[in-house]
């Protein structure tokens, strides 16, 4: 949004109105127009119900953001709930100090595949894919599906400084997904993209994907996963650094080949752990199947060492070495890394200034 005069918004249209600019006729001019929105009260997005919705949850909403947007609460944030925040096929766009809540209800399956309710999704539209995003400080609890999503081609994207986590219902099923499929057309659209930073993020009360990964680059570093069934997975040719992350009470902290995105099918990934920590490993025996047992084997061991790490070649930048991030970072020691996540990721702890 840069310098644009802050555009302040209370309820769900107001929202929507200026997510979507829907003052301005003109797509084009839509994209190309900067707007920065001040979150100034709680939203609930289920009165837009343009999503649908389920059996008790039964108003669930979605705001399309267009680029060229800076979404933000002051203070101590403000809470969204009963919908997404879909970024679709737009780019520069930063979601930062929101609280997401209340995208849920019971499946009797288990496997919460009925809706795809995401807190936030980064995604297409067709061959226009979604990039340079930035989610920071944001605080997001139990939700049907995703907590924030990267999927179909989305490319330099950054989350930071955020909390995912379960609630009293429970664990949290599926935090971040990068990467929508292993299948062939998705090779194709997502290889070269999905170049994905996490940092100083804090997992608590999960099960899974901190994050789990298909094809992209992903640079996970200081970032706090406490409790997980499976917290980092990479997989389809994904390329992921673990560097400075602190896990612990974790059945699987790491695995570069999983489920059906495994090995023995050509569809593993490559991880590499750096001055990492796997703290109290959870129990849950040697595995029932030949691929748990060979997770629980390979748990928090690199498939490759850090000298002969190489990461995939980008689709639509410049990275001139690949054998490190293409960016300059400062991965702190792990042995602080958990307080001061703890201290410092979520909603207020950052402050900016009033609008004028």
């Amino acid at each position: 949004g840069g310098d644009a005069k802050p555009v302040v918004v209370h309820n769900a249209r107001e929202f929507q109105f200026a997510c979507e600019r829907l003052d301005i006729k003109s797509k084009t001019l839509r994209d190309n127009s900067p707007r920065v929105i001040v979150v100034a009260a709680d939203i609930d997005l289920g009165e837009l119900a343009n999503q649908k919705g389920g059996s008790v949850l039964t108003n669930v909403g979605v705001v399309r953001v267009r680029p060229n947007t800076t979404i933000y609460a002051l203070g101590a944030g403000a809470t969204i709930r009963h919908g997404t925040i879909e970024i679709h096929g737009a780019w520069n766009i930063i979601i930062r100090n929101l609280r997401f809540r209340d995208l849920w209800e019971f499946d009797p399956t288990g496997k919460y595949d009925r809706f795809g309710w995401d807190y936030v999704r980064i995604t297409n539209a067709g061959q226009t894919h979604s990039h340079h995003i930035w989610v920071d400080h944001c605080d997001f609890e139990k939700a049907y599906d995703g907590l924030c999503d990267v999927v179909h081609g989305s490319d330099l994207v950054t989350i930071s400084w955020c909390r995912f986590a379960g609630d009293a219902r429970g664990p949290h099923k599926k935090c971040i997904l990068i990467g929508h499929s292993s299948g062939p057309s998705n090779a194709a659209r997502d290889s070269g993209r999905l170049n994905v930073t996490l940092h100083h993020n804090w997992f608590e009360n999960i099960e899974d994907r901190a994050p789990r990964a298909r094809f992209g680059n992903i640079h996970c570093y200081n970032n706090v996963i406490e409790t997980a069934k499976y917290a980092t997975i990479s997989v389809s040719g994904a390329v992921t650094l673990v560097e400075g992350c602190a896990y612990s009470n974790a059945l699987v902290a790491t695995s570069f080949s999983h489920a059906k995105d495994k090995l023995t099918k050509n569809l593993g990934g490559t991880i590499c752990i750096v001055d990492s920590r796997n703290l109290n490993p959870a129990t849950g025996g040697e595995g029932k199947t030949a691929d748990e047992q060979f997770e629980r084997t390979n748990n928090f061991r690199s498939s490759v060492e850090r000298a002969a790490l190489k990461f995939n070649a980008p689709a639509d930048f410049k990275w001139a070495d690949l054998s490190k991030p293409p960016y300059r970072y400062d991965a702190g020691p792990v042995d602080m890394v958990a307080e001061t996540v703890r201290k410092f990721a979520g909603t207020g702890k950052i402050s900016w200034p009033e609008p004028k």
